[in-house]
């Protein structure tokens, strides 16, 4: 089983570093893009841990999700354009390291993409 990915990075290098690392993952059709206006038109989001373990790795703890507020509860705002994106599939196994490696790649996500 296969969960669909779209990130959003500032620069193409940025989005080629993580296709890069994608490629390790069992992953379809991983594409890089540029779409001028895409950042506009949704809701994005970066990407933090969860729970108490950093790592992302181990029992209970440390899964990637959506985040919009900082540690001392200020909403986090960062209007850099977001034109560069990646969309693929990633094995739901490799879902959570997707994750992560978007994350530690400042990429943004669609905030509905966590949501339901």
């Amino acid at each position: 089983m296969y969960k669909a990915i779209q990130a959003f990075f500032k620069t193409e290098d940025d989005a080629e570093t993580v296709r890069a690392e994608l490629n390790k993952l069992k992953t379809n059709d991983i594409r890089v893009d540029h779409l001028p206006d895409a950042d506009r038109t949704l809701l994005l989001t970066p990407l933090a841990y969860s729970g108490n373990n950093t790592s992302g790795m181990g029992a209970g703890g440390g899964i990637v999700a959506a985040f919009t507020t900082n540690d001392n509860g200020e909403t986090i705002n960062d209007d850099t354009p977001r034109e560069h994106t990646i969309e693929c599939e990633v094995a739901k196994d490799d879902y959570p390291e997707a994750l992560k490696i978007i994350m530690e790649n400042d990429g943004y996500m669609d905030k509905n993409a966590f949501e339901g």
